[in-house]
């Protein structure tokens, strides 16, 4: 079945890719929002706690009764609105008096309806607006005092009882609109409940104040599982890694990430966010327990989010952890309310822990890097202390600054210490190659190798000539130089099988050519099974799969050229004709750099234990030839070594190699019969005529220059 699945994977990667994106946003939207922890069924108002009880996590608990009493003075601070219709009366004239009568000590708002436009006047006298009663009463005084001349009554005279109408009508509407406003403008009153945060302690009695805190978290508990916000939380994660992933596929040097590679990432951002919860539930418990008064933000520092970045760079490429660090700090400050501070402060601790790791060598190591990683926390926090100064001081608090500063350098220190405990599981449980890892299998007593020294003892002496070429130049170009000499030491593990039939081991079998009496095509056939040999092994003994795949890379689709040539030299045109599909390697390829360079490292060492005359101006041209070769075969075309490179790793091969095969001094005869004399005594002097000197440098450039018009380069001299 899990042949099926890695099929399925292999031929659907895209599909699977973003089913794992989907996959893994959901359950860290679903981690970041579930709680954890019940509030007891017994309590109640009045009633005795039987436990302490506190936060799970972050808290924004409306306080409706706080709010609805600001909600009712914003009601009373609006106005009521009153439409004054001058063209029917130019006084202000209402129809019942005991509208007013609420708003007589603060006054009303007056609208002018034929200059609408126009602000509202405030008019707090109210005493100067008649009733209806009043103004006809008013209107019967008039009438009784007018004294007409000759004009007309009706057409003169003052307006008739009858004919007073009101011209200020109160304006619900406009009155309504002014009241929403107000409320609007009402924020809502937020009791803040931090993680790790007592609520009541155990022997007190629940009190308003503390139910108040209860009955809200029992809601919020209701709310935060709700779809909305997961959905919010799941899109936010879903196109952050999208875009990461994104910029991932556009980099200029393409990153094949295995199917297990996602799983680590998706687990690794799980970690984060559970260690994340985890720390601020248990440092909000101690807060509890100090004798002092902490603010919990103070202990965000302490939260090691830095060592899932750190775990990632151990395992996966510079780049992919380069990407991880921006993530992880992202949801981590999303957690904290969306900290600005504390985003950047995470971000910047994961990307120095990150590349901390590039050279680690041992566990001690891990536990350095986490000391270092704490004084770069430590200095972190305090410019940002340092940033957001008090505006009213301007100075710093030493005081809370102090307990920051040693929180943060503890957070760098438990950082490594994550990376120690959860390491030894991604490795066994993930079969990842690390380079604590890596030293394991290079300390030569994996059973493998102790077995290739007594079946294979040229193969063994070859494998660590070709892992001193290879990390040498892994050095030089800056691939990863103990993975090239590890991977170097299982390359021809094959070869065990049938060792005889390698000549590296002939002189150890006795010297017998056991091809002798063998066809080409046979004798081609065995020498290309090393490499399904050594892969049966490397699954038997269960290596690594980056060491693994070495194995077939490191001779790619190369010809079996000896073979070859020998049975174009014997062929029968009429019956067969040997065609060199035949005779090459099954592949595939060098995929990465160092399987290239361990290709080279392969085909140089054979080439150059072969020769006879091992001068520095013939090292230098068989190196820089071979090169040409598999350069020009196409060995070397998905590897991604550029000709800068080719032409620094013949560099690195030629040093090596002539530090290898040097030549020794020729001694005088005079000094020669000395030496002989205090050989044959045994005498210690002998010591200082006996070392092998190297050519010095400019001798070796010498020879160089005298054979460099037969010496085809690789990039620019």
């Amino acid at each position: 079945m899990n042949r099926k699945i890695l099929a399925w994977v292999e031929t659907n990667a895209k599909w699977f890719q973003a089913l794992s994106l989907v996959g893994f946003s959901f359950l860290l939207a679903v981690a970041m929002n579930i709680s954890w922890g019940e509030i007891p069924a017994n309590a109640e108002l009045g009633r005795i706690a039987r436990q302490d009880i506190r936060a799970d996590k972050d808290y924004d608990i409306l306080d409706e009764e706080a709010t609805n009493r600001l909600k009712d003075d914003a009601l009373v601070s609006v106005l009521p609105i009153f439409d004054w219709d001058e063209s029917v009366s130019p006084d202000k004239i209402i129809e019942n008096p005991s509208d007013l009568a609420p708003w007589k000590d603060r006054g009303i708002l007056i609208r002018r309806v034929q200059a609408a436009d126009h602000p509202k006047l405030l008019l707090k006298d109210l005493s100067v607006i008649s009733s209806l009663e009043g103004a006809r009463d008013q209107a019967v005084q008039r009438l009784r005092e007018f004294r007409p001349s000759n004009r007309s009554v009706s057409a003169y005279g003052p307006p008739l009882p009858e004919d007073v109408k009101p011209s200020l009508f109160f304006n619900d509407e406009e009155t309504k609109i002014a009241q929403d406003k107000a409320l609007a403008d009402v924020k809502p009153v937020i009791i803040k409940v931090q993680a790790g945060e007592s609520i009541i302690r155990s022997g007190d009695r629940f009190e308003a104040s503390h139910f108040k805190i209860i009955e809200g978290i029992r809601k919020e508990k209701t709310k935060r599982f709700g779809w909305t916000r997961i959905l919010g939380t799941f899109l936010f994660i879903a196109l952050f890694c999208a875009v990461l992933f994104f910029i991932l596929s556009m980099s200029a040097r393409k990153i094949r990430l295995h199917p297990k590679d996602y799983f680590l990432i998706g687990i690794q951002l799980l970690l984060v966010v559970a260690v994340e919860r985890l720390f601020l539930f248990v440092c909000g418990a101690v807060r509890g327990l100090l004798p002092v008064e902490i603010p919990l933000s103070s202990f965000y520092g302490l939260v090691p989010i830095a060592f899932g970045s750190m775990m990632v760079r151990l395992v996966l490429p510079l780049p992919v952890a380069l990407l991880f660090a921006p993530l992880g700090a992202a949801l981590a400050g999303f957690f904290l309310q969306g900290s600005l501070n504390y985003t950047l402060y995470y971000l910047l601790s994961s990307v120095l822990g990150l590349q901390m790791m590039a050279g680690v060598r041992s566990r001690w190591h891990i536990l350095r890097a986490g000391f270092e990683l704490g004084a770069f926390n430590a200095m972190v926090l305090l410019a940002l202390d340092m940033v957001n100064v008090t505006s009213v001081t301007g100075v710093v608090s030493l005081e809370d600054s102090g307990m920051r500063i040693a929180l943060a350098f503890l957070g760098g220190f438990l950082s490594s210490v994550l990376v120690m405990i959860f390491l030894p599981l991604f490795e066994s449980g993930f079969n990842y190659l690390t380079p604590i890892k890596l030293l394991e299998y290079g300390s030569l007593n994996h059973p493998l190798l102790r077995e290739m020294i007594v079946r294979a003892p040229g193969t063994y002496h070859h494998s660590h000539m070709v892992g001193t070429l290879a990390e040498s130049a892994c050095d030089a170009i800056g691939a990863d130089s103990l993975f090239a000499r590890v991977a170097s030491y299982f390359h021809d593990i094959g070869k065990m099988k049938k060792a005889g039939y390698f000549i590296e081991n002939q002189s150890a079998a006795g010297g017998e050519d056991r091809h002798a009496n063998l066809v080409p095509s046979m004798s081609a056939l065995i020498i290309a099974s090393h490499v399904k040999d050594g892969m049966d092994l490397a699954q038997e003994y269960k290596l690594p799969k980056r060491i693994a795949d070495i194995i077939p890379q490191h001779q790619g689709t190369k010809l079996i050229s000896y073979f070859f040539n020998k049975a174009k030299q014997g062929e029968d045109k009429d019956l067969h004709v040997a065609s060199e599909r035949d005779y090459r390697y099954p592949g595939p390829k060098p995929q990465t750099r160092e399987a290239g360079v361990i290709l080279l490292a392969d085909t140089i060492e054979a080439a150059t234990r072969a020769l006879k005359d091992r001068n520095p101006a013939r090292i230098e041209e068989v190196v820089r030839n071979m090169i040409n070769k598999n350069f020009i075969d196409g060995q070397l075309d998905e590897c991604e070594l550029t000709l800068k490179d080719l032409h620094t790793i013949a560099n690195s091969f030629i040093r090596i190699l002539m530090g290898v095969y040097h030549q020794r001094i020729e001694y005088p005869p005079d000094q020669q019969e000395k030496l002989a004399k205090e050989l044959g005594s045994g005498t210690s002097n002998a010591d200082k005529y006996a070392p092998a000197t190297p050519l010095r440098e400019d001798s070796l450039k010498e020879a160089s220059k005298l054979t460099s018009t037969n010496i085809t380069r690789i990039g620019p001299k």
